[in-house]
């Protein structure tokens, strides 16, 4: 997996980069004009385009006096000192486009009655409209779609994204394996000094011991009966001494990652419940 995590880096400011590199179009050289007194973004369209409704279209942009392109949907905050900028190449074909796709007035039958009022504000609220509708999208620029090699992103995908999954699983594998290091290790504690007071003699356990864990659940249950041949431990007869073993263990390991619940029989087992808290010492453990 190192190579691969590797690669992966390496990769990525080169996916990035062609993700994002801007065509031709984008290079082309443009004409910059100064922008008179009092003079609308419209007015400033129709002086230079011939048509004011160019000041919406990409090759035509309005920078500030730090050459910096300036927002469309602020084109009704002209300052002095800024300019409009046209592509050379891209701006006669585009004015002629436009032109073409005018379509034809045709003559509304005579009517009588204030109908050419309604009729021109009309026109005027459907242009107003249009405005709004370009000026709010204006900040999306639809060409970049166009700019972007979808190869290079497909490409940045199948690599970066089992990365991502695979560091995902392995801080999950990783956290629950030192949960289960640390469970097992103060279980492992927990039953030695429990039985220690018990021990007569080296070679024989007087307590038989069983381990449930439950790290998703930070859940940890440490199982006790008697030995060969012993009585104890037990909750029907000797309840007051294993609680009061348990609270002396607990107080000998000190250990506050660790909290017990009430005792309980199952089948024959004392079942010591603990509740397992992850603590900052725990993060180290491997």
């Amino acid at each position: 997996m190192r190579p691969i995590i590797r690669n992966s880096w390496c990769s990525l400011p080169l996916v990035l980069a062609l993700a994002v590199v801007p065509t031709v179009a984008f290079s082309q050289s443009s004409v910059c004009y100064s922008i008179r007194a009092r003079e609308t973004a419209a007015q400033l369209a129709r002086r230079l385009t011939g048509d004011a409704r160019n000041e919406y279209q990409p090759w035509f942009q309005i920078v500030d006096s730090s050459s910096r392109s300036v927002p469309k949907s602020q084109y009704d905050r002209i300052r002095r000192g800024w300019s409009a900028c046209i592509v050379k190449e891209t701006s006669q074909a585009s004015v002629q486009r436009v032109s073409q796709v005018e379509p034809a007035r045709v003559p509304d039958p005579p009517v009588a009655g204030p109908q050419p009022a309604q009729t021109a504000a009309t026109t005027a609220v459907v242009e107003t409209a249009a405005s709004n509708i370009l000026r709010v999208f204006d900040p999306i620029d639809l060409r970049v779609l166009d700019r972007v090699d979808l190869t290079w992103v497909w490409l940045g995908f199948t690599v970066i994204v089992p990365w991502f999954t695979w560091r995902i699983l392995d801080h999950y594998v990783g956290r629950r394996s030192t949960v289960v290091i640390v469970m097992r290790h103060f279980a492992y504690r927990f039953v030695s000094e429990f039985e220690r007071p018990l021990i007569q003699q080296p070679a024989e356990r007087p307590v038989r011991s069983r381990l449930r864990l439950s790290p998703a659940r930070a859940k940890l249950e440490i199982l006790l009966a008697p030995g060969q041949g012993r009585r104890y431990p037990n909750l029907s007869d000797h309840r007051k001494n294993v609680e009061y073993d348990v609270v002396r263990i607990l107080r000998l390991l000190a250990d506050d990652s660790f909290v017990s619940g009430p005792l309980y029989t199952q089948a024959g087992w004392v079942v010591v419940p603990f509740r397992f808290k992850v603590g900052q010492k725990h993060t180290g453990v491997t």
